[in-house]
């Protein structure tokens, strides 16, 4: 049953827990319906209340299941572990881009979005990427941003802010132990997908 249900399509899946579903919500995925706000999906054709509730409980029950998934994360040995760490930003529809504080140790301290929109759009500048770090008194960061569009392959904008954020660091003395990239598709990590782009430090994990 549990393979089955692994193979079934996102509409599949809403037609077992409402036979409706499926055509009311059509131009939505799963991950969409996550992230969508209730006067959104009350805004759909069809779905009344009582179809927006079982949708708000589903949506509780995963955010209540990724919660406890990244509280289980103290400690970032390697980029696998960030890149867990951040896997929920993958269904995010809008680029959102978030900072890890680590102390010494990469023991996790806490973590931060910093705003959201693209990169290039929202002009992410270095001043609030480590004015947060300063202000915990973070040792060390880890950057990450999601990618709405599935593909985690870094465009030229991801690659020039990855060398600006290593200018930075270098500068301040707070490490830049990665720059994830989240997507649906496959998640990466920048020191591992670009390493020259971290040759000052290579050793870091």
């Amino acid at each position: 049953m549990e393979r089955d249900i692994h193979n079934l399509s996102d509409a599949e899946l809403l037609r077992i827990l409402n036979p409706t579903l499926p055509i009311m919500v059509g131009d939505y995925s799963v991950p969409e319906l996550l992230n969508v706000a209730e006067e959104e999906v009350l805004a759909i054709k069809g779905v009344g209340e009582a179809k927006a509730r079982l949708l708000m409980a589903l949506k509780e029950i995963v955010n209540r299941i990724i919660r406890r998934s990244k509280d289980s994360i103290k400690t970032i040995h390697s980029p696998a572990d960030a890149i867990e760490y951040f896997q929920p930003l993958a269904s995010n529809p809008t680029e959102e881009v978030w900072i890890l504080l680590l102390d010494q140790k990469h023991h996790i301290i806490d973590s931060k979005m910093v705003t959201r929109g693209t990169i290039s759009a929202s002009a992410v500048g270095m001043r609030e990427i480590f004015s947060t770090a300063i202000k915990r008194m973070a040792a060390a960061i880890v950057v990450a941003h999601n990618h709405p569009s599935g593909i985690a392959t870094p465009s030229q904008e991801d690659i020039r802010f990855t060398k600006e954020l290593i200018e930075s660091s270098k500068i301040l003395g707070i490490q830049l132990v990665d720059h994830i990239i989240i997507a649906k598709e496959g998640s990466l990590s920048l020191r591992e997908d670009r390493s020259e782009l971290f040759n000052y430090n290579r050793d870091i994990f």
